[in-house]
């Protein structure tokens, strides 16, 4: 199955490129299927591709790939990288002439977890990082809802202030996102607010603004601070991101949960924001 396009707006941390991978996934303890696809792209900590079958959200899947060795967590001397995925969304193709499955995975490490082999059925949530740099897993109590809101992974330059509890202005700066969505954002900023303050997300070249809550506050994969905003009373106008694909979405969705486990929202939270 040959990658649709490249996303020419994604973060430079992630690599648009057609490498193939091997995928498995298992229906049960004895029915399992695999399926060879090209990676639409890769990080260190995920990847997102095209499938003919549809797996869930919270399930897991193996993936056999030729790594670049600079994105890798572990085995930088083998020629295959072998992981674990956490799937994180699988949308349906809806253009024409379009089939199959977009999916994005979390990559969760060298080895399943032990639950997994008495269950392959087992749902999972994450639940902050491994020391590999890998993201860790917990068992999930249900099965994952579907997002109601897609994310959309585009650069935008954003201008945001800090507001006190009387909605003055404290300080403010210019920020870039790092994805949008109809109810909230991910943005890169060095502003000086804390989780429950609110701020005012200015977005200029699409004619947007908007208050929001600030709902997490953690660093990048290279340690640039991220801020997790959710918007109050309006939503953002997505219709106006031009994208490659409309099916070309990041491959975490829900990578902005926050690697301390006290803080991460239970799976039917944040499958709704």
């Amino acid at each position: 199955m040959s990658a649709k396009s490249e996303n020419t707006n994604r973060r430079s941390d992630r690599i648009s490129l057609s490498t193939s991978a091997v995928v498995k996934f298992k229906e049960s303890n004895e029915i399992f299927w695999k399926e060879t696809t090209d990676l639409i792209s890769m990080s260190r900590s995920g990847a997102g591709f095209y499938l003919e079958r549809e797996c869930q959200v919270g399930r897991l899947v193996s993936l056999i790939m030729p790594m670049p060795k600079h994105l890798r967590c572990y085995d930088g001397e083998k020629e295959l990288y072998r992981v674990w995925g956490l799937v994180q969304h699988c949308s349906q193709l809806s253009g024409e002439g379009d089939s199959g499955f977009h999916v994005g995975v979390a990559f969760t490490g060298k080895h399943a977890p032990r639950s997994y082999n008495e269950n392959p059925l087992q749902s999972y949530r994450i639940a902050g990082m491994n020391e590999d740099g890998t993201w860790r897993v917990v068992e999930a109590q249900s099965s994952f809802v579907v997002r109601r809101h897609p994310r959309y992974w585009v650069s935008l330059e954003i201008f945001l202030s800090a507001l006190d509890a009387d909605k003055n202005l404290i300080s403010d700066e210019k920020a870039a996102s790092e994805n949008v969505s109809l109810s909230g954002a991910a943005v890169y900023s060095n502003l000086n607010v804390n989780v429950g303050d609110s701020v005012n997300f200015d977005c200029i070249p699409l004619n947007f603004s908007a208050m929001a809550i600030v709902r997490n506050r953690q660093t990048s994969d290279y340690h640039l601070p991220k801020l997790h905003l959710e918007f109050i009373d309006t939503k953002f106008p997505v219709e106006k991101i031009t994208l490659p694909h409309e099916q070309d979405k990041d491959i975490l969705e829900d990578e902005d949960l926050s690697t301390d486990e006290e803080n991460v929202p239970p799976i039917e939270e944040f499958a709704e924001v």
